[in-house]
C-alpha cells in the first residue's frame, strides 16, 4: 500500500553516493564544463528498469536524448485510465561547478557528518534525483492501486540557460548561495520528511 511507504535511508544514501560520485562530469558551465547527464541517468535507470514494463513491472520508462550523453528520463506509475495525473517535475541531473581547492572536503565524493550529507549536488539537485528514484522504486514494488497516474521527470541542462533544446528551462531557479557554497550539504532527515510529503500527496490525490 502506498500509505505505508517510508524512505529507506541506507538505499537512498547508497544511490546518492553513486550520483555525487558522477558530479565531476555533471558540472554545467560551457565551454569549460559540459555535463554528461546520462552518467547520472544510468544510476536512475539501474534502479528502475528492473521494475519497468519490459521486465514485467508497472513502470513506464522513457529516456529521451537531445544530444549524445544528454538525456531526460520520464517515469510513469499508471493509475486508472481517466484518473488524471500527478507530476513531480524538476529534478535535474546537472550541477554547478565546484573547485576542489576551495573546499575543505572532496566535493565529488559523498561524505557524511551525522545527519549531514555533503558533496556537490546533495541539495541541488542530485539528492532530489535519488529521492524521486527511490519513491518510484517503492511505489512500483508495492504495486499500489491508485487513481491518478504518477509521473516523474528527471531533466538535463537546468543549470545553464545558454544552451537551449535539452529540457524545460528553469532560468534562475536554485541559485541561492547556500546551495552553491563551497560546503554544500543536505540533511538526511529532510529527505525522510520529503519522502513522506510525496507519499501524502499521492494519497491525497488518490483518496
Amino acid at each position: 500500500m502506498a500509505a505505508s511507504l517510508e524512505l529507506e535511508p541506507d538505499r537512498f544514501v547508497a544511490l546518492l553516493e553513486k550520483l555525487v560520485g558522477e558530479a565531476r562530469h555533471l558540472q554545467n558551465n560551457p565551454p569549460e564544463h559540459t555535463p554528461v547527464e546520462d552518467r547520472a541517468g544510468r544510476h536512475v535507470l539501474d534502479v528502475l528498469t528492473p521494475l519497468g514494463e519490459e521486465a514485467g513491472g508497472p513502470l513506464r520508462i522513457r529516456h529521451v536524448s537531445y544530444a549524445e550523453g544528454r538525456g531526460n528520463i520520464i517515469v510513469e506509475y499508471p493509475g486508472e485510465p481517466d484518473g488524471g495525473i500527478l507530476s513531480f517535475v524538476g529534478c535535474h541531473m546537472d550541477v554547478v561547478t565546484a573547485n576542489p581547492e576551495a573546499w575543505t572536503f572532496d566535493p565529488f565524493s559523498l561524505s557524511r557528518d551525522g545527519d549531514k550529507l555533503r558533496g556537490r549536488g546533495t541539495t541541488d539537485c542530485l539528492g532530489h534525483v535519488a529521492l524521486l528514484t527511490e519513491f518510484f522504486r517503492q511505489l512500483a514494488e508495492s504495486r499500489a492501486r491508485i487513481k491518478r497516474t504518477v509521473v516523474g521527470v528527471f531533466i538535463a541542462n537546468e543549470e545553464n540557460s545558454k544552451e537551449e533544446g535539452y529540457d524545460v528551462q528553469c532560468i534562475g531557479f536554485g541559485k541561492m548561495s547556500t546551495y552553491h557554497a563551497n560546503d554544500e550539504y543536505a540533511l538526511l532527515s529532510d529527505f525522510v520528511k520529503g519522502f513522506r510529503v510525496m507519499r501524502e500527496l499521492v494519497m491525497h490525490f488518490n483518496g
